[in-house]
């Protein structure tokens, strides 16, 4: 069982937070050009404290991820979805997802 780390490190609201999300509400899905979708799901209570964080990101405000402890890797907040309702072993649970884009260096 891993962990996936979020880090808020800049903007004016709630700034040095950080959210520690078990994997198995999770699961990650790369696209082209170095973007990330973050599928989340799970029981409302659960998600709740996560989509907060998230809800209050600025677009292209840093995100430092880390993944199971392999260091945090930048990346920028592009947004999130709103909540949909799903069923999973015969119960209700809440879906969302945030779009994330790596931080790349310019030469």
């Amino acid at each position: 069982m891993a962990n996936i780390v979020f880090h808020r490190v800049s903007g004016s609201k709630k700034k040095d937070k950080t959210i520690d999300v078990d994997d198995r509400y999770i699961s990650l899905q790369n696209r082209r050009e170095g973007a990330l979708v973050v599928k989340f799901s799970g029981s409302e209570d659960k998600l709740m404290e996560i989509h907060d964080f998230f809800d209050t990101l600025d677009d292209m405000e840093t995100v430092p991820v880390d993944i199971d402890n392999t260091g945090p890797v930048e990346y920028y907040f592009r947004g999130i979805s709103p909540f949909s309702d799903d069923v999973d072993d015969g119960l209700p649970i809440k879906k969302f997802s945030v779009t994330l884009q790596l931080r790349r260096e310019l030469l």
